[in-house]
Formats: C-alpha cells, structure tokens, sequence
C-alpha cells in the first residue's frame, strides 16, 4: 500500500501540470474559436444590415423612375396639346422659348434657374 502512496504523490505535480497546460491550451483555442464566431456574427449582421439598405434604395429608385415617368408623361402630353394650339415650347437648359404660331413674331425666352425640392430622408422622421 506504501508502493501506491508513495507513486501517487510523486506522479500528483507532473499531473497538475499536465492538467495546467491542457487547461491553457482549451483556453486559448475557445478564446480563438469565441472571437471568430464573434466577428463572423458582426459580419453577418453588417451584411445583413447593408441588404435591407440596398433593398429600401431600390425600392425608393422604383418610386423615382415611376414619378419621373409619369411627371415626363404630363409634359409630353401637354407640350402636345399646346402645339395643337399653335403654342411651341422650347426647353434648352436654363432658356424656355415659347413661339404663338398664331401670332407671328411673339416670342418670349424664360432664362430661370430649376429649383430643386429635397427630399426628405427616412433617417430624419
């Protein structure tokens, strides 16, 4: 019994330290593994995050082209109904010219700048 006592005690501190740098090493590589997974989740959710912006920009775009279309189908159609009037519009820039037909030699020339509506960003409602 004296055998056992004595080869347990010598065999303990060679144990505690096998068992000490086990435990270092777990550490390091669940220190490792939990920073990982930790960006790999910053990056799935900045990706993520970076979609739904994507996908509201081109839904907003959508609604733009849909109200431009429409806005250059009311010019289109009253350009057209002024011609059948005699009434030309000339748009060149800065420079409107509008020419009577009906009435030679009245021509007047509008040098006005647009004027741009902003519009409101979602992040500011």
């Amino acid at each position: 019994m004296s055998v056992f006592i004595t080869f347990f005690s010598q065999i303990v501190p060679l144990l505690q330290s096998i068992l000490l740098v086990a435990a270092l090493i777990g550490g390091t590589f669940v220190v490792r593994n939990t920073r990982k997974n930790g960006i790999v989740q910053i990056q799935s959710d900045t990706i993520l995050a970076m979609q739904q912006q994507i996908d509201a920009l081109k839904e907003q775009n959508a609604q733009q082209q849909k109200e431009l279309d429409h806005q250059e189908f009311e010019l289109t159609a009253m350009r057209e109904a002024l011609k059948e009037e005699g009434i030309y519009i000339t748009i060149d820039g800065e420079r409107v010219t509008i020419k009577d037909a009906r009435e030679p030699g009245t021509t007047r020339h509008i040098v006005k700048k647009p004027v741009r509506k902003m519009i409101p960003s979602k992040e500011n409602e």
